[in-house]
């Protein structure tokens, strides 16, 4: 890892005299590209980052702010719970992806798609977190509209996998399934885009209604994303119940995992809705993670942690969460 710096180090000096004339990767960023890939070659496979990024100018000047100064500009805007209206919170219990109903980019401003069949949450203007498993693939999110077709376009400059996502001895396949990605530009803060803050263990508490949104199916296969957003209002299940369920594959839950739904089904995230934002009291909580099907007896939708991972996302980012 400490190669890798010093090698991002050296470009940061490099191309900050030649190569912030366009928006094309200059022909010494294409060489610089090549030589960290030489360097990577002599680097144990557990010190090597979890990263894959481009090199343009602007997500140069985002890596040397994150990787050097370590400086964040103070932060300008409300997050979404600070400029919820009162009147939303008192409704948005009303509200039910499957047994959901659609809603507004308005109501749920920090939601974004990863790609286009994975959700996200937008944490800062130039972060979104969403799930591991969702893969470091995508080269753009789409951000500030009710219909998925109209949201805005903005690429994606670096994945930051969670370390231990591809560990060997993990407690559960989807254990730590967390991923950040830096944008090459800001989101605009807006009624449409606005970031949402980390929530807290408080927020947890087995009982807690959390809002799950997305694009994704309405039926378990039905192979189509929806185009309208879609939202629906769950009880958060102490992981003591969530691991008493028939199916092996709730037993290893971790404390970086929580479960949420109806034992009885009906109401549940599904397909194209992982990585998406679960939300108590207008704060992050979650990501959704997997389920079983979707909205299946017995069978609750099972989110990652965020709470769980603010470390590694301070860390990373150098936001004062």
């Amino acid at each position: 890892m400490v190669a890798r710096m010093l090698v991002y180090c050296l470009c940061f000096v490099l191309l900050f005299g030649q190569c912030f004339g366009g928006n094309e990767t200059s022909p010494l960023a294409a060489t610089l590209i090549g030589f960290t890939e030489i360097v990577d070659s002599f680097i144990s496979e557990s010190d090597k980052p979890i990263t894959y990024g481009v090199l343009t100018p602007d997500c140069i000047s985002n890596y040397y702010q994150i990787y050097v100064t370590r400086r964040v500009p103070p932060r300008n805007f409300q997050y979404h719970h600070e400029f919820q209206d009162d009147a939303e919170k008192r409704t948005a219990i009303r509200w039910r992806i499957v047994g959901g109903r659609e809603t507004s980019i308005f109501a749920l401003p920090y939601q974004v798609l990863y790609g286009m069949y994975c959700g996200g949450a937008l944490i800062a203007p130039q972060w979104v977190l969403t799930a591991a498993h969702c893969r470091a693939k995508e080269t753009f999110v789409l951000v500030g509209s009710t219909r998925r077709h109209l949201a805005t376009r903005y690429r994606i400059c670096a994945h930051f996998m969670h370390p231990l996502w591809d560990a060997n001895n993990k407690l559960h396949p989807h254990d730590y399934d967390y991923q950040l990605v830096l944008l090459e530009k800001a989101v605009p803060v807006t009624i449409a885009s606005r970031p949402i803050e980390i929530g807290s263990y408080e927020d947890l508490t087995p009982g807690n209604i959390v809002t799950v949104s997305g694009w994704g199916y309405t039926k378990y296969k039905e192979n189509k994303m929806q185009d309208i957003l879609r939202r629906v209002d769950l009880p958060i299940i102490s992981n003591e119940v969530c691991k008493s369920v028939p199916n092996k594959n709730y037993h290893g839950i971790t404390s970086r995992m929580f479960c949420a739904g109806y034992l009885n089904g009906t109401k549940d995230a599904c397909q194209g809705d992982s990585g998406g934002p679960a939300v108590v009291n207008g704060r992050l909580v979650g990501l959704v993670s997997f389920g079983v099907g979707c909205a299946l007896r017995d069978s609750p939708g099972v989110y990652s942690n965020v709470v769980a991972a603010r470390p590694w996302i301070r860390e990373l980012t150098a936001m004062p969460l």
